[in-house]
């Protein structure tokens, strides 16, 4: 089997690097093989020398002058095995540099096409342990393959034809353990290849932990769970351990197993070769550079245990990488640029999770420029309905249409341009206030701010949210720096600052996914007074539980159990007496209640 036929597709963008790593390498190992030949020449020199005999060397010349020749070769050839050495080495090493780039790189984007129904199936922290530890694997295995593979097979090749032209009963003697060696090989390839996926798999599930504990970590101080996360993470780390001795004990085993195979084979050569030396039949010379080679035999025995556990992972790790790379990205829909005017349009739409209908038969027009409220109880699908709008869920049957089109076959990247959305969950990066509203900005806000030479209108945008009274109140202002998923700022603010980032853009689309539930009832008319100017001009979905805030929507729908249950304006669904009005008259009451 081919060692790098699984990692083909990326090496093959790096052929010239390889080629110059292994024509060095060629040099290095074509130099190393003549060294014991030197060898040979000096010592049986030296001993013809001792025995008053002329000596059969390279040379012609006196015996002094003939051994300085040979330093001199000696010396000349170890100039150039340094520096091949040190070339090869970074020829194949800056490879492997790019090679885990381009896998990482090749991760990242393919897991930004995803659809979000992948998420909801996969941990953060899984994930992440791919992009390190796996990724990493690869890049170890890559850093010494081509060296390790051409070295075992070039020493392994040039000594044993070379020590079959000084002595082949000799070899054939020596090369005794090689097929006890193949089977222990392959005995022990597939326990790493095995064991070492279970380690990747355990990585997996402890950042997945360690991760979520993070990010919850307010949730685990209120309750006073530390203790009982460490115990959670400590289990998981046992068994990383555990699964990480059963390899140790694997290498233990097969590494000292190599070397005793090699002693047993030098022993042997030994005793035979120097009874042939004793006999006359092989020069001391000879018999040194026999030895010579196999030690070097040895060494590709050595690497060649190693190669197996670094393939081994690295085929594991790329196996768990491709898994996801063979997830099917999300449908991006048809090329080129789109202009939004912002009707949509829902035809028997039905959507599922895991199975379990959400929306069943949905039925909607929402005109351009219109504004549509949708309420309901909780569980009701009212934000499975939004979510279907950008394409952040895939309808299980039916049609969405904007403008008359169906979202699957408009630009997905442009589509998504022309809507601002506000998600129930808002999601602050680690990162200042006026850097997460300006995400916000679309590429040509930031160029026509660029050529007016002013900065995208985060001001206006945080106006238009009430952040100002807040912005006051930190020191930085709009530079001030949130935290990690913006810990450091409240519901309400994190809420505001959200939907500062998507007015910013002011969309063609705007989706408010109880975007104002933080929010108190005096803050929420502010916020609401502001858009309605933006939203004269614009179609705007607004999911909410407080019935106070869709009060003045152009048509407002009460979803139930998944199906449209009343459709209208607020006057006529409060005069149907239906579920909205039952719904409106509890909340007043509680209201009323809560201010005596």
């Amino acid at each position: 089997m081919n060692p790098f036929a699984p990692f083909a597709a990326y090496l093959r963008p790096h052929r010239g690097r390889i080629a110059l790593g292994l024509a060095l390498l060629l040099v290095e190992q074509a130099i190393t093989t003549a060294m014991p030949l030197l060898l040979r020449g000096i010592i049986d020199v030296a001993t013809a020398s001792l025995r008053e005999q002329k000596p059969v060397g390279l040379f012609t010349s006196s015996i002094e002058h003939e051994i300085a020749l040979y330093a001199g070769a000696v010396a000349l050839l170890a100039s150039v095995q340094w520096a091949s050495a040190v070339g090869m080495r970074w020829f194949l090493s800056s490879m492997s540099r790019y090679v885990e780039r381009d896998i990482r790189r090749r991760y990242a984007a393919h897991l930004l096409r995803l659809p979000l129904t992948f998420f909801q199936q996969r941990r953060v922290g899984e994930l992440m342990a791919r992009a390190t530890n796996d990724v990493e694997a690869i890049q170890r295995f890559l850093h010494h393959a081509f060296r390790m593979t051409l070295t075992a097979i070039l020493a392994f090749v040039l000594s044993v034809v070379l020590m079959c032209t000084i002595d082949w009963r000799l070899t054939l003697y020596s090369l005794g353990p090689m097929p006890v060696m193949a089977v222990a090989t392959r005995w022990v390839a597939g326990m790493v290849r095995s064991g070492f996926r279970q380690v990747q798999e355990q990585f997996g599930a402890m950042s997945a932990r360690i991760q979520e504990s993070l990010a919850g970590v307010r949730v685990v101080k209120a309750y006073a769970r530390e203790e009982h996360e460490v115990a959670e993470f400590a289990v998981l780390n046992e068994d990383f351990v555990r699964r990480n001795r059963r390899l140790v004990n694997i290498r233990s085993l097969f590494f000292p197993f190599t070397f005793l195979l090699g002693g047993i084979s030098l022993l042997l050569i030994l005793w035979l070769g120097g009874l042939r030396v004793m006999d006359g039949r092989l020069t001391l010379g000879a018999f040194v550079a026999f030895n010579a080679y196999l030690i070097r035999l040895g060494r590709p025995m050595m690497l060649l245990g190693r190669m197996v556990d670094e393939f081994q992972r690295a085929r594991a790790s790329l196996q768990r990488i491709e898994a996801i790379l063979r997830e099917p990205p999300q449908p991006v829909g048809a090329a080129g640029e789109l202009t939004v005017e912002g009707r949509i349009e829902f035809r028997r739409v039905s959507a599922r999770y895991d199975g379990r209908a959400v929306l069943e038969d949905i039925d909607l027009c929402i005109p351009a420029g219109s504004t549509l409220a949708i309420v309901g109880r909780v569980g009701s699908g009212k934000s499975t309905l939004a979510r279907l709008i950008p394409r952040l869920l895939e309808a299980a049957s039916g049609q969405v249409l904007v403008d008359g089109r169906p979202v699957q076959d408009l630009p997905l990247a442009s589509l998504r341009r022309a809507i601002g959305y506000v998600p129930q969950d808002s999601f602050l990066f680690s990162d200042t206030i006026a850097a997460n509203i300006a995400l916000g900005c679309l590429p040509t806000d930031e160029d026509e701010a660029s050529a007016a030479g002013s900065a995208p209108p985060v001001a206006w945008a945080a106006e238009v949210a009430q952040l100002q009274a807040d912005l006051a109140a930190f020191p930085a202002g709009l530079d001030t720096v949130v935290g990690e998923r913006g810990v450091t700022l409240s519901g309400g603010q994190k809420q505001r600052t959200a939907l500062a980032r998507a007015v910013i853009r002011r969309p063609r689309i705007l989706i408010l996914d109880d975007a104002l539930a933080s929010v108190d009832t005096r803050t929420e008319e502010a916020i609401l007074a502001h858009l309605r100017g933006l939203m004269a001009e614009r179609t705007t979905v607004i999911i909410a539980h407080r019935l106070s805030t869709v009060r003045d929507a152009d048509s407002i729908v009460v979803l139930e159990d998944g199906r449209i249950a009343e459709q209208g304006t607020h006057g006529e669904l409060m005069a149907r007496g239906g579920i909205y009005a039952d719904m409106y008259r509890r909340q007043h009451l509680a209201q009323e209640l809560g201010e005596l």
